[in-house]
């Protein structure tokens, strides 16, 4: 619970390592806010006073944020990246108090951006632990457990020369302990928080010690723990009490609140809990307003106050929405997808740069080594093979300039190739797609055409005598063929319309995505994207071929989702199952039949939705890398590693999960739960 601590301080506000009193800090900030209404500071000076102000500024957070904009316009017209990098810092800091998650994020990432342009790894490291921060009050525990090793790698490059170095590298092992808490990873939180407390022990860093006392004493009482819990989150109020340093205050009042619910004593668990609702309110937190809200609805419930317990649910609802909702999902995705793309082509373009300086370096030494050559020659020879020395130079001058023109064809050449590939790969892309359409329409429009030319033979029979014939069989024979006919039209009319929806559902995929929910069949859509990727493949590849079977619970009815996204991860998914079984077929030859299989079914208040294929399986020392940017255990050229990572960013965005169970050579599934409806009802 280090989240709003700024992690790096400055020479001018190392008073604060020295745990000085309250008294002395507010004075201390009376002081800095006196400087800054008399306006006479310029410079470097001017950009040191509102990194501190805003650094200080512990209960106004709103303020905080003006003066860390301020930094930031300020450093932007001096070209200080040095303050700039702080500035976004700060800037996060105090959007991530106010709970605008997405907001706080984008200021991190720039933060940490800045740090990397300017070689600066204690402030990039920083910056990788408070994104990994937010990412794990989003509860998304895949990006953050990758934010928090890309920091302690970071912060490790940078080594431990002073008390802040340290200071700093204890904040991120305390920050994983608690994301570690979250998930329930005991064994490990506790290694973490425990190894951050050593640092702060050590250096003498109260509010350190206030911080990791309090989160091990939450992870205690997570596991039973009472008397322990109680211990060290007593500590750590007292600690934290005296700098007035009330938000994490709040969390560890509802988790006292647990501990005393636990012995049976539910007057004292309300009690601390108004009390952590109490300074919530004060000081504007709306995650512990909304978290102290949720468990007085409980306690109420378990006292059997249940018009206490809807009341304060409703206000939980409230705040729940007001802090985490669909487009704030969806920006955070967005950003994070935007840094590592970002990141990625700067590394590509160094080794791009690289490439040409060696080129450059090779060619200027061959160059050098060419005219010493030369040089020496001419040295060598006497005067009467000068002539001779001419015209030699001004045959390679001609074969410079042959090749140099031959070279600039081909360049020519390749731009004109690459060109051409582009335009293939586009054509060859709508031909795959034109091609499972076609498949898929081309069964029901042989029903209507061989259903029709039998109901004109019949017809034709009826021409020829049969209706006038009066005997019991021919009209028992008449009978029968009217029948027929019935079951033939019928017959058409219901593939008419299979074709009509095909080519609805085609139109459906072609429009454009709004991001918009709206009610949607997901049984339908999983069906329809089935198939797509199916006659998809068959469409690329003549020889593959695979069984599919489905299995959907019709009782789900439509859910609020955004189709054209959750389409593409049903493709994605169903690509990739497509592709393991038909590379495992490929291994075994005639010996394994291929089956990917589709399930939905209703849980509770959320629907589950599982794509199991028996094919290679995903092998279990990569298990943890498959949602990450870039990662994909295809070869090369035949996956960019962003398809899983995209889907789970759009899964989470929807306010739901994405899982996988596998094992290596014989399955792997796919688990998706997302909730049914925006109020928590089917359709």
């Amino acid at each position: 619970m280090f989240y709003r601590k700024v992690y790096f301080l400055f020479i001018s506000c190392f008073w604060f390592l020295i745990s000085g009193t309250v008294a002395q800090e507010q004075k201390r900030a009376d002081s800095l806010t006196y400087i800054y209404q008399q306006n006479t500071l310029t410079g470097i000076a001017k950009l040191e006073l509102l990194s501190d102000l805003s650094f200080n500024e512990l209960k106004d957070f709103k303020k905080g944020l003006q003066y860390a904009d301020e930094l930031i316009s300020l450093s932007e017209q001096t070209g200080n990246d040095k303050y700039l990098r702080i500035g976004y810092f700060l800037k996060g800091t105090k959007k991530r108090s106010l709970s605008q998650l997405d907001e706080a994020l984008e200021a991190y990432f720039k933060s940490a951006e800045i740090a990397r342009k300017i070689h600066h790894l204690k402030g990039e490291g920083e910056a990788y632990s408070a994104i990994a921060d937010i990412y794990t009050i989003d509860n998304n525990a895949a990006n953050a457990k990758t934010y928090y090793n890309k920091a302690i790698v970071t912060l490790r490059k940078a080594g431990l020369r002073s008390q802040e170095d340290s200071i700093a590298l204890a904040s991120v092992l305390l920050n994983a302990g608690d994301a570690l808490r979250r998930v329930k990873n005991y064994d490990s939180a506790l290694f973490y928080l425990n190894s951050a407390k050593l640092i702060f022990d050590k250096v003498n860093y109260l509010s350190g010690k206030g911080y990791s006392s309090g989160n091990i004493g939450m992870v205690y009482a997570s596991i039973g723990k009472n008397d322990l819990a109680e211990k060290n989150i007593n500590e750590a109020i007292r600690i934290l009490g005296k700098n007035q340093d009330y938000y994490p205050i709040c969390d560890y009042l509802v988790s006292m609140a647990g501990v005393y619910l636990d012995k049976g004593d539910t007057s004292t668990a309300l009690s601390y809990t108004s009390k952590s609702l109490r300074l919530a309110e004060q000081y504007g937190l709306k995650e512990q307003i909304r978290d102290a809200n949720l468990e007085l609805s409980k306690l109420y419930e378990h006292t059997g106050n249940t018009n206490e317990a809807l009341k304060y649910y409703k206000r939980y609802i409230t705040y729940r929405d007001s802090i985490n909702n669909h487009d704030v999902e969806l920006n955070m995705a967005n950003q994070r997808y935007d840094y590592e793309m970002s990141q990625k082509q700067i590394e590509v373009n160094a080794l791009n740069k690289q490439k040409q300086n060696e080129k450059k370096l090779t060619l200027s030494l061959g160059i050098i080594l060419g005219l010493t050559i030369i040089i020496l020659a001419i040295l060598f020879k006497n005067n009467q093979n000068k002539q001779k020395a001419y015209k030699i130079l001004n045959l390679q001058k001609q074969e410079t300039d042959r090749e140099k023109a031959k070279a600039e064809d081909t360049l020519s050449e390749l731009q004109q190739t690459q060109k051409q590939l582009i335009q293939t790969a586009k054509m060859a892309s709508l031909g795959e797609l034109t091609a499972g359409i076609a498949h898929e329409i081309q069964n029901p429009l042989n029903f209507i055409n061989n259903f029709s030319e039998v109901s004109v033979e019949l017809l034709n029979e009826l021409r020829e005598g049969k209706m006038n014939k009066s005997s019991a069989s021919d009209n028992a024979e008449t009978d029968g063929i009217i029948s027929d006919l019935a079951d033939n039209l019928k017959k058409i009319n219901d593939h008419g319309k299979r074709a009509d929806a095909i080519v609805k559902g085609m139109l459906q995929h072609s429009r454009a995505n709004t991001g918009k929910k709206e009610p949607t069949d997901i049984n339908a859509l999983a069906d329809e994207c089935l198939r797509l990727s199916y006659h998809g493949l068959r469409a690329k590849d003549k020889e593959f071929n695979a069984n599919f079977t489905t299995d959907l619970d019709e009782s789900i009815g439509n859910i609020e989702v955004v189709p054209q996204d959750i389409g593409r991860v049903l493709m994605n998914l169903y690509n990739n199952a497509f592709y393991s079984v038909n590379e495992k077929k490929k291994q075994r030859n005639s010996a394994f039949e291929p089956l990917v299989s589709v399930t939905t079914k209703k849980i509770d208040n959320k629907i589950e939705l599982s794509i199991k294929d028996n094919g290679m399986g995903i092998p279990q020392k990569v298990l943890d890398k498959i949602f990450q940017p870039f990662f994909t255990t295809k070869p090369t050229g035949q996956g960019t590693g962003l398809g899983l990572s995209l889907s789970y960013d759009i899964i989470k965005a929807h306010g739901g999960e994405i899982k996988v169970d596998t094992e290596e050579g014989t399955f792997a599934e796919f688990i998706i739960r997302l909730p049914i409806g925006s109020n928590g009802t089917s359709i």
